[in-house]
């Protein structure tokens, strides 16, 4: 059968093109319709880093009738194991035609090249920003020779093989009739709308990271340390992945943090507290306008203790609800904004703890996944000017040591009730740097 060549009516009238004019700027002034579907070809499973990134889109036609817009570039988030995503951006290979217009079963195959950032290597996760399309996984390998240059592949992920994606320009295949297309593949999104990246990271996995982890050490007024170890579980996952019933998204999550004390001569821990918690989460509610770019929330139950006996215990009992609000690009500098409200179900070891805490933390930050993070946690007691101030500035390592994971972070804490044991004490000001897992 022959293939079909967009245009072909354009010889046969010679009015075509005047038509085929008008008809494009009536299609780029009015939103195309979403009738077909993208997949992302899957590239080899390792990749040598020392050429490019070739990525292939295959855009198939679901209706009679499709008309898709082919962007001249794609940004690309690749998120290395435990690191900052990198942003990238893929330009189009060789030229081919603005506006596919597809029939039912009808394919074609748009091949985009880019550079590896500089500091990315092991397993990387690729995500198209704009295109709801699955993401990639791939190696990658930065010691030449060792794979083949090509990264180009004709596998679908997770789907059996497709036609060829070798040439620079868009091709096509044949019609398949009324067959519904042979690779599982999903609605096209306007290539320009942002999708957030995984919020990095945090919520990719079952076992996941919850508050941030980090080690940071400071001298004022003595020597000391404090770090922190924070993870969360989802403990039921059903058979919809966007449910959000109770129990697809109940977690359980435990934080433990600890302040020591490096300036006398044993090294002892000034305080230890465990907050283990039970909560009802989702990473993203589906709330989003014109100022919000996604919503999360957090409700449930927590306890934090630090285990001692007699009069130095301190435990209390609560039940939160947390939003965490993003406003701007996720992918780009944007801002946090996250108000834990809590009420206090017990806490008779340490009565007058909302005077000097108060019933919310207020998490605010601004920065970009792939560079800087200014972020503060704000309390304000009941009486007087009790309150205080924790804030951190982080920065991902990998930037400065390729190969590296993590974030070389800067923290500051000035005010009441850095561990529950002087909860109602004012420390002296501390100014500490150090590494973090996670923030």
């Amino acid at each position: 059968m022959p293939r079909s060549v967009p245009g072909r009516s354009a010889r046969r009238n010679p009015a075509a093109p005047l038509v085929s004019v008008l008809a494009c700027s009536a299609i780029l002034l009015c939103p195309l319709a979403a009738h077909g579907s993208v997949s992302v070809l899957q590239p080899p499973r390792v990749i040598d880093a020392t050429g490019p990134l070739t990525l292939t889109l295959l855009v198939t036609g679901d209706q009679d009738l499709r008309r898709y817009a082919v962007p001249e570039s794609l940004d690309v988030t690749a998120s290395g194991d435990l690191a900052a995503p990198a942003r990238m951006t893929l330009k189009r290979v060789g030229t081919g035609p603005a506006i596919l217009n597809l029939r039912r079963g009808e394919n074609r195959t748009i091949n985009y090249r880019g550079e590896w950032p500089e500091g990315l290597r092991g397993q990387v996760r690729l995500d198209i920003i704009g295109i709801d399309a699955a993401p990639v996984l791939i190696t990658l390998n930065r010691a030449p020779g060792e794979t083949p240059a090509t990264v180009t592949a004709p596998v679908v992920a997770g789907a059996p093989a497709a036609p060829k994606a070798s040439a620079p320009a868009a091709t096509s295949a044949p019609p398949a009739g009324n067959a519904p297309p042979v690779t599982p593949v999903v609605s096209a999104a306007s290539p320009s709308a942002p999708v957030p990246a995984p919020a990095d990271l945090r919520d990719a996995q079952r076992l996941s990271f919850n508050d941030p982890m980090y080690i940071l050490f400071g001298a004022h007024d003595g020597a000391n340390a404090k770090f922190q170890i924070s993870f969360k579980f989802r403990i039921y996952e059903g058979k919809d992945p966007g449910s959000k019933r109770f129990i697809d998204n109940l977690y359980f999550a435990y934080t433990q943090f600890s302040l020591w004390d490096l300036h006398s001569p044993s090294k002892p821990f000034e305080d230890t507290n465990y907050r283990p918690s039970l909560y009802y989460y989702l990473s993203d509610t589906g709330v989003k306008n014109s100022v919000i770019s996604r919503l999360s929330i957090a409700s449930g139950f927590e306890h934090e203790s630090n285990g001692r006996g007699g009069t130095d215990s301190r435990s209390i009992n609560t039940l939160f609800v947390k939003p965490t609000m993003y406003f701007g690009d996720q992918n780009d500098w944007h801002w946090r904004v996250a108000p834990k409200v809590y009420a206090y179900l017990e806490k008779s070891e340490n009565e007058d703890i909302a005077h000097y805490r108060g019933y919310m933390d207020l998490n605010l930050a601004y920065g970009r996944p792939d560079s800087w993070e200014f972020a503060a946690t704000l309390r304000k007691g009941t009486q007087k000017t009790y309150g205080s101030v924790d804030a951190q500035v982080t920065y991902p390592l990998a930037r400065l040591v390729p190969g590296t994971a993590g974030y070389l972070m800067l923290g500051y804490f000035y005010g009441y009730g850095e561990s529950l044991i002087n909860y109602n004490q004012k420390t002296p000001w501390q100014v500490r740097l150090g590494y973090a897992l996670s923030r």
